[in-house]
């Protein structure tokens, strides 16, 4: 499923968890698209003097990936700059919020899944990566795709919280692509951060750009390439079918 940038539903949220005037969220993917493994995958713009307030996360956990913009983070107390390619963790119960205190926009990527590890307490999970520190991936060929890609990892491991298997910032220079493949017990969602790209959405062939929302869901089937001179952005999120387990 393919959903252009101007389909991509925009929500102004006043006060947004007893924050400061509005932000503007963008639904990168729908609750019920979801299948049960989280609530939020969300393009967040805040803009100059406005907040999100603090707030504790309970039976789910988020990151929130600084893309754009830079401002003040109280992550779980601790207040500290918010920068782009930084990246927090906040853990199920435990706290975030955030200011910007400049005078241009903050955009950050947010992506809250719920806890389905059993566990009641993964408070040790809670880490700020700054820019620079996540774990990077090269890509050769994949799924029979072409060149070498690569992606970032913005949440890994026990942060999947058994809601999912891949939280990642992926890059395709030009000339390069992932082969098409099917998805069975779980959906991929691609946001287009920058660039332009060929999507194969179940074996048709269509134009993607930079605020478009590529979804394959349980049982379908995906490809994409680069069809640009510059490197194509994504945001992945691969979540499982928990509905259907």
């Amino acid at each position: 499923m393919l959903i252009k940038k101007q389909d991509v539903r925009i929500e102004e949220r006043v006060n947004l968890m007893g924050g400061i005037n509005s932000v503007f969220t963008s639904w990168l993917l729908e609750i019920p698209m979801f299948k049960g493994a989280g609530r939020v995958f969300h393009k967040i713009v805040i803009p100059p003097m406005c907040s999100i307030g603090y707030h504790v996360h309970r039976g789910d956990s988020e990151a929130y990936y600084m893309y754009e913009g830079s401002g003040m983070l109280n992550d779980n107390g601790i207040e500290r700059e918010f920068k782009p390619g930084d990246l927090v963790f906040t853990a199920e119960n435990t706290g975030h919020g955030f200011y910007n205190n400049t005078d241009k926009n903050a955009i950050i990527i947010a992506c809250v899944l719920f806890n389905l590890t059993g566990k009641e307490d993964i408070t040790e999970l809670r880490k700020f990566k700054p820019a620079g520190t996540l774990t990077k991936v090269e890509m050769y060929e994949p799924f029979g795709g072409k060149g070498v890609s690569y992606a970032y990892k913005l949440m890994e491991g026990e942060e999947l919280t058994d809601a999912g298997r891949l939280y990642n910032l992926v890059t395709f220079p030009p000339n390069t692509s992932i082969g098409y493949h099917e998805h069975v017990g779980e959906s991929e969602t691609y946001y287009v951060l920058k660039g332009k790209g060929i999507f194969n959405d179940d074996g048709v062939e269509k134009e993607v750009e930079a605020g478009d929302v590529l979804y394959t869901g349980p049982g379908h089937s995906h490809g994409l390439a680069n069809a640009g001179d510059e490197d194509l952005q994504i945001v992945a999120l691969i979540c499982y079918d928990v509905e259907n387990k």
